[in-house]
C-alpha cells in the first residue's frame, strides 16, 4: 500500500481510544474498515484494559496490516492515549474514534477532501446522537448540526459549538505541536480546540452527519457530572482573560449551575443566582442543559439525606464587572 496516499486521497491516521469496551469497540473498529477513503492507518491505543480488548485487537492486526494495536500498561486516561497515538501518526492528517461511536463511510474521504481543497488544518462533522439499549442496539437517533460554515476561536469561548473529538479531523503536524492536556478531567476536548483556534486556525464545519455518538447506560465522562465540574472550572479559568463580559456571564452560569448539581448542600437561593446569571431560558443548548442538572441536583440532594460527603475542591471565585 501507498504509505503516502495520492492527489486528493492522503494517508490517514486513525486513533481509536478504548478502555474495558471489547464488545462497543467491535462496532467502532467495524466503521472505520467500512471507510471508502483509500489510504489509512489504523491506531488502537488501549488505555489498560483488562477485558478481553487486547485478544480481539491483536486477531484484527493479524487480519489487517493497517492496524497497530498499543497497549498502556496501566490506565492513565483519554487524553493520555490520544497523545500516545498522535506520536505514532504517519498520516497527513488525524481523525480520532472513541470505542462506543461509530463513524459513517465516508467521513474520512469527506472531511480530507474538504481539507485538501481549503488547505485548513482543521474540521469537524455534524452527528446523530444515537441512543441504544443494553444489546447495544439503535432504538432512537436524533440529529445535531451547527450551521455556521467555520469556527473562531472567539466563538468557540463561547461554547464549544465543535463537540466530540470523533468529530473531528486534523493536520497531524498541529496535533503534535498542541496535544490534549493529560490534567483535565473533562472538557479536554474543547480545550484541544481552543488552544487550535487561539494560534489563529479555523475549524471548518462539514454539515453532514457522518458520526453516530452512542448514548448507552455504560460510564461516560460526558454523563459524570463531578468530571464536568471540574473541566469547566479549569477551562474558566484558563480562557477567562480572553473573553467577553456576556461570553464570562455564560460560562460561569454553567459552571455554577454544575457546582450546584454536585453540591448537594446549596440551596435554592444560590440556584436562583445561578440561573439569573445568564437569560438561559432564550438558548435552546442551555435550556436543555439547565433542566437535565436541575433534575439531576434534587436526585443528588435527595442521596445526600442518606450519605454524607465533602467536597475539598473550592469553588472559582470570580466578580463579574
Amino acid at each position: 500500500m501507498n504509505r503516502k496516499g495520492d492527489g486528493m486521497n492522503p494517508l490517514v491516521s486513525c486513533i481509536i481510544t478504548t478502555h474495558n469496551r471489547a464488545e462497543l469497540l467491535k462496532n467502532a473498529v467495524r466503521s472505520v474498515l467500512q471507510q471508502t477513503h483509500p489510504y489509512l492507518e489504523i491506531f488502537i491505543v488501549d488505555d489498560g484494559s483488562e477485558d478481553q480488548t487486547q485478544e480481539i485487537c491483536q486477531s484484527w492486526t493479524n487480519e489487517d496490516s493497517r492496524i497497530r494495536y498499543i497497549r498502556v500498561p496501566y490506565p492513565r486516561g483519554a487524553n493520555h492515549a490520544r497523545n500516545v497515538g498522535i506520536s505514532y501518526a504517519n498520516g497527513k492528517y488525524i481523525a480520532f474514534l472513541d470505542d462506543d461511536d461509530e463513524w459513517h463511510a465516508d467521513k474520512i474521504k469527506i472531511q480530507s477532501e474538504v481539507l485538501e481543497e481549503t488547505k485548513e488544518s482543521f474540521t469537524f462533522c455534524s452527528k446523530f446522537l444515537a441512543y441504544t439499549n443494553e444489546q447495544h442496539q439503535v432504538v432512537k437517533k436524533k440529529l445535531s448540526v451547527e450551521h455556521r460554515d467555520v469556527i473562531r476561536y472567539e466563538d468557540l469561548l463561547t461554547f464549544n459549538w465543535i463537540g466530540e473529538t470523533s468529530k473531528i479531523m486534523v493536520a497531524t503536524t498541529l496535533a503534535r505541536e498542541v496535544q490534549f492536556d493529560e490534567n483535565l478531567t473533562s472538557a479536554q476536548d474543547y480545550d484541544f480546540y481552543l488552544r487550535i483556534l487561539k494560534r489563529g486556525y479555523i475549524a471548518v464545519n462539514v454539515k453532514e452527519p457522518l458520526v453516530n455518538i452512542n448514548i448507552h447506560s455504560g460510564p461516560r465522562i460526558s454523563t459524570s457530572t463531578k468530571a464536568k465540574y471540574k473541566g469547566q472550572r479549569k477551562i474558566i479559568l484558563k480562557y477567562y482573560s480572553d473573553m467577553t463580559k456576556d461570553q464570562k456571564r455564560r460560562q460561569l452560569h454553567h459552571y455554577r449551575m454544575l457546582e450546584w448539581s454536585r453540591n448537594t448542600f446549596r440551596n435554592n437561593v444560590y440556584l436562583k443566582k445561578a440561573l439569573a446569571l445568564y437569560p438561559w431560558w432564550k438558548d435552546w443548548t442551555l435550556f436543555k442543559r439547565n433542566t437535565k442538572i436541575i433534575l439531576q441536583g434534587y436526585h443528588m440532594r435527595l442521596l445526600a439525606r442518606r450519605t454524607i460527603q465533602s467536597y475539598a475542591e473550592e469553588p472559582v471565585r470570580v466578580k463579574l464587572k
